[in-house]
């Protein structure tokens, strides 16, 4: 897998079960689960799918292998959406370990499920990028 960045052109919000996700160029938005959620806020900090299937067997109770393959999906599936693009693999970057690829299950960690991306059909006509927005009516 190559080095791949967040596009800047998307934007995030965390929720308590996973994110959503706005792609601003295409209008177009996305609902995201926990592992999915989970390996796109790890995305700008790996270097490969190692590193991300090793943040996932820390957090969650899978195996590395299986943990590797439903990345390289999800992966296909953010870039084809645009939703990622491929990096340069340079500044910026943290080198870290896939220290959880090879331990053993651990008391506390979460269930797995496969990462899920689900694209919303109706694409969002307006976004307002501040947080006034003259247009819309003011609450009385």
């Amino acid at each position: 897998m190559s080095v791949f960045e967040q596009n800047p052109e998307v934007v995030a919000t965390e929720l308590e079960d996973g994110a959503v996700l706005l792609n601003l160029q295409t209008g177009l938005y996305y609902s995201l689960n926990e592992s999915a959620a989970e390996i796109w806020r790890c995305l700008p900090a790996a270097d490969g799918p190692e590193i991300l299937a090793g943040r996932l067997c820390e957090r969650f109770d899978v195996e590395p292998e299986r943990a590797a393959t439903a990345i390289r999906s999800l992966v296909a599936e953010l870039e084809r959406e645009q939703l990622i693009v491929r990096g340069d693999g340079g500044e910026g970057r943290r080198a870290s370990s896939p220290s959880g690829a090879n331990a053993p299950p651990a008391a506390g960690r979460e269930p797995f499920a496969e990462p899920e991306l689900v694209k919303h059909d109706e694409p969002l006509h307006e976004v307002s990028m501040t947080p006034f927005d003259p247009q819309l009516p003011l609450a009385e």
